[in-house]
């Protein structure tokens, strides 16, 4: 028997009868929300189609179009960048680059000579957020 149920009463022919106990009910309130915070509504992922591929010798034509410096001294530098950048993640380690965003390692692994897959998440930054806005990227919220 449940706690909240009352003893059985039997009647004059030895019948048991129980009585019927009904659960309490729970009142539909709203749950409280803080003072001042208005709840953000934020969309699932959407999939996204990778409209083309960008290799290198394009990548560092546009990097070097958006300053004064000539191509033979940015090379280098540019190079040296994603190289250091490469082997931070492939060692699992998060970046925080503003404008691009914060890079999580999710998931590693090895596929032999050296290789290994990351799986990445990255967070963009907001659009005020680190000086520079990329245009056409929407922001990614994490749950």
């Amino acid at each position: 028997m449940s706690p909240k149920s009352s003893k059985p009463t039997t009647d004059a022919s030895g019948t048991v009868k129980l009585k019927a106990v009904t659960p309490p009910t729970q009142s539909a309130k709203p749950a409280a929300q803080p003072a001042g915070k208005t709840p953000t509504i934020v969309s699932g992922a959407t999939p996204v189609v990778a409209k083309t591929v960008i290799k290198k010798p394009e990548f560092l034509e546009r990097a070097v179009a958006r300053t004064d410096v000539k191509k033979r001294d940015a090379k280098p530098a540019i190079e040296a960048a994603l190289a250091e950048l490469a082997e931070l993640l492939a060692d699992g380690n998060d970046l925080n680059l503003p404008p691009l965003g914060k890079f999580k390692v999710v998931k590693s692994k090895d596929i032999g000579d050296g290789a290994q897959v990351l799986t990445l998440k990255l967070r963009t930054m907001k659009d005020s957020a680190g000086g520079s806005e990329m245009p056409g990227v929407t922001p990614v919220f994490e749950d």
